[in-house]
């Protein structure tokens, strides 16, 4: 097969001199192959790039990769209308009346601790809590759809921020989505809600 190949370049390179010679005088020819070119048909090599593999949560963490004993926080005020940015968190210091109220936690990505009012514990949702108006977290990272879907391992978890935000719309439940404030769309595997 490489032979034919061969052949066929050599014949077109010779094609390609005499046409250049009836055309009369040029300064310069330029043959260019292209060696990328892959001529294997059907190749059975495998990809380089494989699916991203989903880790099954480990010890006491649920399907989202968060422990029974964390807590999702904001340090910032709670918007009144689109989304929150919020983050996983280990209570150090409980509310207290001294405290305001606040209690004092540990971001599970930095290490970076802080007092906050805003703290929830939260469970994965079930196909009951989704209805209009439902506050619920989600993880903050969407798919090339613009769907936001669920954490695949620990790290992505910890390393991406969560939004907590209202349902504004279910009427793409049939898709396994809702729809959020921000016009936001959130797959349903990916929801949590304030216990």
């Amino acid at each position: 097969m490489l032979n034919t190949h061969h052949i066929i370049l050599t014949a077109l390179i010779t094609i390609g001199f005499s046409s250049a010679a009836f055309a009369g005088p040029t300064e310069k020819i330029t043959i260019t192959i292209d060696k990328t070119v892959n001529h294997a048909i059907d190749s059975t090599k495998p990809s380089k790039r494989p699916g991203k593999t989903i880790q099954a949560p480990s010890g006491d963490m649920d399907a989202h990769f968060i422990k029974a004993e964390e807590y999702f926080t904001s340090a910032r005020p709670i918007k009144s209308s689109g989304s929150t940015e919020v983050r996983i968190s280990t209570m150090i210091t409980p509310p207290a009346e001294q405290s305001k109220g606040e209690a004092q936690f540990m971001d599970s990505y930095k290490g970076t601790e802080f007092w906050t009012k805003n703290f929830w514990k939260t469970r994965i949702a079930s196909q009951e809590d989704l209805k209009v108006g439902k506050t619920i977290v989600y993880w903050g990272r969407y798919a090339k759809n613009h769907v936001y879907f669920a954490p695949r391992d620990q790290k992505e978890a910890r390393n991406v921020s969560w939004r907590l935000a209202k349902i504004t719309d279910t009427s793409d439940l049939f898709k396994n989505e809702v729809t959020v404030a921000g016009n936001k769309k959130v797959a349903v595997d990916s929801i949590r809600v304030i216990e």
